[in-house]
């Protein structure tokens, strides 16, 4: 059998590592942080479980949850039981996305203070569009959605539903699950992500970093701290994969080549691409976080499992979650695991901030939202995220499917990420899947 070389132990390189482990093909994993895990890592810190990338799966998931079950870890699984917040004119209006929820609850719509009398009638309207589009909405195959991948999906909300809904339902969804804004993103993207929202989330019992461990723990080649700096090619035929080696550079000789690194990162290390290729990936753009971890005595935001802060409310943040009120174990009990998520351009002006800055001004945002919240609390954690979450804007879904089409011509190579479907854990793994798979036909 032909040795592949998976640069990147990230989400989709490690869901290509393990199926080719099951399938018994040589395999090693080039890393080149000290941990693996990438965007769905989690660690444990002074009895706090934290979710450093991913928050969530959505119920639509299929890859993900046939990963959990050949892992034996699918009974770990925990659906969000409790409602949501969305704010509006200083005021914290109760929401359930959950359509069943929706039923179990049927005066909630009615209550529902963040929209208007027009604005529900239009929710009304939106929510029979996505019954009538939902079966186009795939974050495997996004070819589905074509039509939708010209406009932006501020755009198309606001030609479709009106500014209101707009600003109040679909710029709180598409900014807490991209942390970018609306304009960002396509509205085969934005529609998707809605859609795939609407049945509700669920996390694992010890996180979502516990798919990041578990599929790790069935991972035997992985090399740390290893950093690919080209994929070498002769001709249109993969050879191997250059590492650093102190001052030095080794090539790792490979049949096949299975790269799970950013695009631009992709881009860079195979500069023998075409240029509408290296384009293409050169043009996939990312949005920023500052993610702000705090834990507090007590409970902060009562029973609801987050807040959405719609950007016209002025904050830094898309919005803040209690993981607590998750599930249990993320928390000591009696405690509150608060996630403050900066977005969009305060994002990338807090990246730059140092720590007590960061502390200073996440708090003050949440206490523009639940005055009680205390100035100092009894956990403070940060992470910064350069690139968080893939940014499908408008045109990308056309762009990925000519690159998919270019790349047929180059031999053992294949490229995997969250851009070659709708930005998610769940495209991330299946693009990581079906490349192992393909390895592994064709050996």
């Amino acid at each position: 059998m032909g040795k592949t070389v998976i640069i990147g132990g990230g989400t989709s390189g490690l869901a290509a590592a393990y199926t080719l482990e099951r399938a018994g093909a040589e395999y090693v994993v080039l890393e080149k942080n000290d941990f693996s895990g990438g965007r769905i890592y989690g660690v444990v810190k002074d009895g706090f479980t934290l979710d450093l990338g991913a928050q969530f799966f959505f119920s639509r998931y299929r890859t993900t949850f046939d990963l959990m079950r050949q892992l034996g870890i699918y009974d770990q699984l925990v659906k969000f039981a409790k409602p949501m917040g969305i704010l509006r004119d200083g005021t914290v209006h109760v929401a359930y996305p959950s359509i069943m929820d929706n039923l179990k609850h049927p005066t909630s719509g009615l209550k529902f203070g963040a929209l208007s009398g027009r604005g529900k009638r239009q929710g009304i309207k939106m929510g029979l569009k996505f019954l009538a589009v939902g079966k186009k909405l795939d974050f495997n195959d996004p070819l589905k959605a074509i039509e939708l991948d010209n406009i932006s999906f501020a755009e198309y909300a606001r030609r479709n539903w009106g500014d209101e809904i707009l600003e109040y339902a679909i710029q709180p969804i598409a900014s807490t699950l991209t942390l970018g804004d609306p304009e960002d993103i396509s509205a085969a993207y934005g529609m998707a992500l809605a859609w795939y929202f609407l049945p509700g989330l669920s996390t694992t019992t010890k996180g979502i970093g516990y798919l990041a461990e578990s599929l790790s723990k069935n991972i035997k080649n992985v090399m740390l701290k290893t950093e690919a700096t080209r994929i070498v090619m002769e001709g249109n035929t993969v050879k191997g994969v250059e590492i650093k080696n102190g001052s030095k550079t080794e090539l790792i000789e490979a049949d096949h080549v299975i790269c799970s690194a950013l695009a631009h990162q992709t881009a860079g290390m195979l500069p023998e691409l075409p240029t509408a290729i290296l384009d293409t990936l050169n043009g996939v753009e990312y949005s920023a976080c500052t993610l702000v971890m705090l834990g507090t005595k007590g409970k902060i935001i009562d029973d609801m499992y987050a807040i959405a802060t719609p950007r016209r409310e002025g904050l830094c943040m898309s919005g803040f979650t209690d993981n607590a009120n998750k599930a249990p174990g993320y928390a000591p009990p009696n405690t509150s695991l608060v996630h403050v998520f900066t977005f969009g351009k305060f994002a990338r002006e807090m990246l730059e901030w140092d720590d007590a800055k960061i502390y200073d001004k996440a708090i003050h945002d949440i206490q523009m939202v639940v005055p009680q919240f205390p100035d100092e609390p009894i956990f403070k954690d940060i992470y910064r995220w350069k690139e968080a979450v893939c940014l499908s804007g408008p045109g990308q879904i056309t762009a990925i499917q000519k690159l998919k089409v270019g790349m047929r011509d180059f031999k053992g190579l294949h490229l995997v990420g969250e851009y070659f479907g709708m930005p998610s854990v769940e495209a991330s793994l299946n693009s990581g899947v079906k490349a192992a798979e393909k390895v592994v036909k064709s050996l």
